[in-house]
């Protein structure tokens, strides 16, 4: 059996130290005298110290408990740890003077006790210097901290350069000093604070122009860049895309301390994400209504198994809803949606996660779940949404975003639900396909069925989600890896982006202070063009030293526009009390309308009609792609040639 030895336990550490401050107070007070008379030492004060010895100490060990002296973690001290320092022995100093002025009362006219008032004032300047270069000793003992002038060129070392001269990036560099960072060594860090520039941090120089980053990354033969900067709306995206050009290793260091590390300072480095190359920072909404709304209540899921679907689960469990009921015709989704949840919640998952498989366009099965379990709030995110394959399969679009919504929403009025949140699309407004026309008419469905009942009906508008089934990202990152080419389908196309955890966000968000009727859409910041997130993407993920990887234009996909829109015209736009959403004010939609919409439709499939032809007729704004594009491209060539 092997016999590990263990480390000294917080007991025997605590005991150290007391042993090694009263050997200090004690140094501490005799160094006192030698600078009070520069001159040999008196018998006088060696008979007054022996006297007041042991009380000073006692007296300096109690005060430095009670200051949390031998509870600080010295090998991260801070600033406010050193003022502590100063602040226990001016104390200790001070007690020592009064204990000293009270025990000589009771001996007067004999001085037995009490030394000049010079000697309290140096004791504690050499106490705090003494007890403070015993926590500094044992820093850069315990964190083998190395001090030197030059920082000479290693073999098999990385050389780095850090982005950011601020506490974040300070805190980068003297971690790599450390070697926390394996074999890697800081060698310039780059600020635009001219401040800071000029200057060295730990003997690595600082240097002003992050716009000379290609340039600087050359002439000082860089490996790798860390990008440190910990301010957290600041728009990062020039910065990212020169330090991408330079051909190096680029990462980013995380603000967030990394609290249960074995060292203190920067938190994890990680690699780029998509979000970093889109420049538009992750919306961050506040959950406490929604947590309010939804706890101990049903929530009913809709199409449960998919991107947007599987997040808005992970987001309500730990708000403690009563129960969660997903529902999509896919088992397999749902069932490793389950298991992954699993991991996390073990045996209390079987009861608050409910699994039902089942179509939204079959009412039968819908009312026997609504009958079962009697959800308070609906979230609709069942649908067909793949462009291309819409455009071949329009009935079946039709009968899944269309019938498959109203056939929800009528089971959820017959159940007397709370609220039904549909969840909707940017291509919605304008369609150019089957797709955002089908999914316009569920809109108009949510509209009119919110005036006849009790239930308050509301939608959701967003534009892609990253990451989620179909997305575009995906398919990049795997073409990039192997190799190429990249395959786009114009230069122009423009898109909006928004990450899952927003998407669900969003969602809940409106569930919680929907009126009826409404549609609401999310601040998405600047559309992106595809092509630039192509080239982004390549620098990224693409091997050092590899061949250059080569973007395809495959020409527009059947049903697809070179831009989207999140509003219709004369809908508008009001601020909700929520920052980032606001309430578009949609066309108002009465039933007989809404019926005669769904009897031509039905009577459209079961004739084996013209689908296409027939959304035209019932969605005005539905129009053909390729008029939209040429519209689009007429107007840009006017700009162009006007510019």
């Amino acid at each position: 059996m092997t016999i590990h030895n263990p480390k000294p336990n917080k007991t025997v550490g605590i005991l150290l130290w007391l042993l090694t401050d009263a050997i200090l107070l004690n140094l501490a007070m005799v160094l006192a005298q030698v600078m009070r008379y520069t001159t040999t030492i008196s018998y006088e004060f060696f008979d007054i110290y022996f006297r007041i010895a042991p009380a000073m100490t006692i007296i300096g060990l109690i005060l430095f408990a009670a200051f949390g002296l031998y509870r600080t973690m010295w090998q991260y001290a801070s600033v406010e740890d050193l003022f502590r320092i100063a602040v226990a022995t001016l104390s200790v100093s001070i007690a020592t003077l009064i204990f000293s002025l009270f025990a000589n009362h009771f001996v007067k006219p004999e001085n037995l006790f009490r030394l000049h008032r010079m000697v309290y004032l140096l004791f504690w300047l050499t106490s705090m210097l003494l007890v403070g270069l015993s926590r500094l000793t044992y820093r850069i003992l315990k964190t083998k901290e190395t001090i030197s002038l030059f920082h000479r060129r290693k073999d098999n070392v990385r050389r780095n350069m850090i982005v950011g001269a601020g506490w974040l990036g300070a805190s980068v560099v003297h971690e790599m000093q450390r070697g926390h960072y394996g074999s890697c060594m800081p060698v310039i860090v780059v600020d635009d604070d001219k401040a800071r520039t000029g200057s060295r941090l730990s003997g690595v120089p600082v240097v002003r122009g992050s716009g000379n980053i290609l340039k600087l990354a050359s002439d000082y033969d860089i490996d790798d860049i860390i990008i440190a900067i910990s301010t957290p709306h600041n728009d990062l995206q020039p910065v990212i895309d020169k330090c991408l050009a330079t051909g190096c290793h680029v990462r980013r260091v995380s603000p967030v301390l990394d609290v249960g590390s074995d060292h203190g300072g920067a938190g994890d480095l990680r690699e780029l994400n998509i979000s970093d190359l889109l420049g538009r920072p992750e919306e961050q909404l506040d959950m406490t209504q929604v947590a309010a709304f939804v706890r101990d209540k049903t929530v009913l899921i809709t199409g449960g198994g998919g991107s947007i679907g599987g997040e808005l689960c992970r987001t309500l469990l730990p708000l403690e809803p009563k129960r969660i009921v997903l529902y999509d015709i896919s088992e397999n989704y749902m069932y490793d949606l389950f298991a992954d949840l699993q991991l996390y919640y073990h045996r209390s998952l079987k009861d608050r996660l409910i699994l039902c498989v089942g179509s939204v366009c079959d009412p039968k099965r819908l009312n026997e779940v609504f009958d079962e379990y009697q959800p308070e709030i609906v979230l609709h995110a069942a649908a067909h949404k793949h462009v291309p394959l819409m455009e071949d399969c329009p009935s079946q679009a039709v009968k899944n975003n269309v019938f498959g919504t109203n056939q929800t929403a009528l089971a959820a009025i017959a159940h007397h639900v709370q609220r039904f949140v549909l969840i909707s699309t940017d291509k919605a407004v304008n369609p150019t396909n089957i797709m955002g026309a089908t999914k316009r008419l569920a809109e108009m469905i949510i509209e009119a069925r919110n005036v006849e009942a009790s239930t308050v009906f509301t939608a959701v508008r967003f534009g892609n989600v990253l990451g989620s089934h179909g997305s575009v990202v995906p398919l990049f990152e795997q073409q990039i890896r192997a190799g190429g080419p990249l395959t786009l389908t114009h230069p122009d196309i423009i898109r909006y982006f928004m990450t899952i955890p927003e998407a669900a966000s969003l969602v809940l968000q409106s569930a919680s202070i929907a009126k009826g009727g409404e549609i609401f859409v999310l601040d998405m910041g600047r559309p992106v063009k595809i092509r630039e997130l192509a080239e982004r993407m390549i620098q990224l993920y693409a091997p050092h030293h590899s061949p250059p990887i080569e973007i395809v234009y495959t020409g527009l996909r059947p049903g697809e526009k070179l831009y989207e829109e999140l509003l219709l015209a004369g809908e508008g736009v009001t601020k909700t009390e929520k920052e980032k959403i606001f309430v578009a004010q949609p066309e108002v939609v009465d039933l007989s309308r809404l019926d005669a919409v769904l009897l031509e439709l039905q009577r459209c499939i079961d004739e084996n009609g013209d689908m296409r032809a027939c959304l035209h007729r019932l969605v005005p704004t539905f129009k053909e792609p390729e008029a939209v594009n040429a519209a689009v491209a007429s107007t840009e060539a006017k700009l162009a040639a006007g510019a």
